[in-house]
């Protein structure tokens, strides 16, 4: 269990590190624009990302208090689709530096609970799921799917700017 925490942590420091390093080589106004990420602008991608953070640190609590079995677990994709909804129209509502701030502090704030949690809370059979099992979604899996589907979105606009640029006077 002690290497499972250790490689966790490492996840959890490592994914948000690379997300934000990508997102300083992407224009805000590319960041902003609408609908890039299907009806998410990056931005959006990232207050839902911030969402999910806030939503572990709440679990986290809950555990810690020793009330695991109060954690709220999505019912079905309707409910985790409500969900993403009230909390990107929230987030949308942020400017993109406050957004990141406090991806930041959420990131921390998870990291730190996550560190305090007794070792044995990890496996507790008594939780509906064990933190072994839920934490890699919303701790580093979900964030790098969503950078890779922005990644992939961002080669393409990159690709068809190069082609669609017209050539400059005296090259060819």
């Amino acid at each position: 269990m002690l290497k499972w925490r250790r490689d966790a942590l490492k996840h959890l420091v490592a994914s948000r590190r690379e997300t934000l390093a990508f997102l300083k080589r992407l224009p805000e106004r590319e960041i902003l624009r609408s609908r890039t990420q299907d009806r998410w602008s990056v931005k959006d991608v990232l207050g839902h990302l911030l969402a999910c953070d806030e939503e572990t640190v709440r679990r986290f609590r809950l555990i810690a208090q020793g009330h695991g079995d109060r954690i709220h677990w999505f019912e079905s994709m309707a409910d985790a689709d409500r969900f993403n909804a009230r909390t990107v129209a929230r987030a949308h509502r942020l400017g993109l530096r406050t957004v990141l701030r406090r991806m930041q502090r959420a990131r921390a704030e998870l990291v730190r609970r996550f560190r305090r949690l007794p070792t044995e809370s990890l496996r507790d059979p008594s939780h509906a799921y064990s933190v072994v099992e839920w934490l890699p979604a919303p701790g580093w899996s979900h964030e790098r799917d969503h950078v890779s589907e922005i990644r992939a979105w961002w080669a393409r606009q990159r690709a068809a700017n190069t082609r669609t640029r017209p050539a400059r006077p005296g090259r060819r």
